[in-house]
């Protein structure tokens, strides 16, 4: 169907006995979407491209202020150089991700990487000491005590699943919806497995009567806009599709009112009122919507062991990183696989 068309209910149902019991995250995709394939190569001129921008970040004179009101100013008084965990950060599909981002536009691929950095400062998105606030899954707990956001599955690309149940809201809307987006995008990203850097975001807006949800309401423009340019300035590249269910009047009018506020790229992403069913195989699907999968959300079970399996994963991660050199530019196909030896070297051109 096209946009904003009529609204279905899309909640099938599933014989009780071909349910699957789940009630936590998991970290790996099913063995048979297979293993990663080697790192497709680019072009000399995106090699070209791509040296510039490795090149800019790998200068030990570089140094960044801790916000943006500072960097926007040219104020670097309080600046500093770069961690490791910021080092890390900057693999080499990162700058990819950027170059695609800006129509390989070094220039400006360099400029949105500073702005991230510098933003990942000040959200507290650093994971070292250096941060004064980190972004803490206690600091965004409350937000998800109805299951409002919960990673869950795999397309059949691998692709981690980020459900938004927006019929679950249970805060009025504040900046800390804003980084609970957050932290649920860094969760995402973060369990994408070997070979894979986007994910798939299911959005339901079905209305659910139950202790603490809010009535339904579209959430302000302010919040809205915050978050949208989050996903576009922060999380470029990261987003595989994203697929609305069950939309009401009042967020086809929101909606309305947000779409002119997208780019190109992710409007072209958005797919709306088709089952999630004909883009996910039933064995990774939530079972609400014609899936294998009988997830029960309890935030007292799902949320520790979400933010322990993660973190873990996380500092696995960073381990390898420094493990293989604590070099910017190293590949994420490195730091996520469970080979000893490097295979793609940073001055390796592929």
């Amino acid at each position: 169907m096209g946009l904003f068309s009529r609204k279905r209910d899309h909640t099938p149902s599933v014989p009780k006995e071909k349910l699957i019991p789940c009630d936590k995250i998991f970290l790996d995709p099913p063995a048979k979407y297979g293993a990663a394939a080697p790192l497709e190569p680019i072009s000399e001129d995106e090699n070209e491209k791509y040296r510039v921008i490795l090149q800019h970040f790998q200068d030990d004179s570089l140094e960044l202020p801790e916000n943006l009101n500072d960097l926007d100013n040219g104020d670097y008084a309080n600046a500093r150089g770069l961690s490791e965990w910021e080092k890390f950060w900057l693999s080499r599909e990162c700058f990819l991700r950027y170059l695609r981002a800006n129509k390989w536009n070094t220039a400006n691929a360099i400029k949105g990487l500073t702005k991230t950095l510098v933003w990942r400062r000040e959200i507290g998105l650093t994971y070292d000491n250096e941060s004064k606030d980190p972004l803490t899954a206690d600091k965004v707990a409350v937000e998800n005590e109805t299951g409002k956001a919960v990673i869950l599955g795999f397309d059949n690309a691998k692709k981690p699943l980020y459900y938004m149940k927006n019929g679950r809201q249970n805060t009025e809307s504040s900046f800390r919806q804003v980084q609970q987006l957050i932290y649920m995008m860094e969760t995402a990203v973060t369990i994408a497995p070997q070979g894979v850097e986007k994910i798939t975001v299911l959005v339901d807006f079905k209305s659910y009567k139950e202790p603490g949800i809010i009535t339904d309401k579209a959430p302000p423009i302010s919040i809205s806009r915050m978050c949208l340019n989050v996903m576009q300035d922060h999380y470029p590249e990261r987003l595989s599709k994203c697929v609305l269910i069950n939309i009401p009047w009042f967020a086809w009018a929101f909606l309305k009112m947000m779409y002119p506020f997208l780019d190109p790229a992710t409007k072209a992403k958005a797919i709306f009122d088709e089952p999630f069913e004909k883009h996910i195989e039933p064995s990774q699907l939530d079972a609400l919507y014609n899936g294998l999968l009988d997830f029960n959300y309890k935030h007292e079970v799902y949320w520790p062991d979400m933010v322990k399996k993660v973190d873990d994963l996380r500092l696995k991660r960073f381990e390898r990183f420094l493990k293989f050199g604590s070099l910017i530019g190293l590949s994420e196909y490195d730091t996520k696989g469970q080979h000893d030896e490097l295979r793609y070297p940073v001055d390796m051109v592929i």
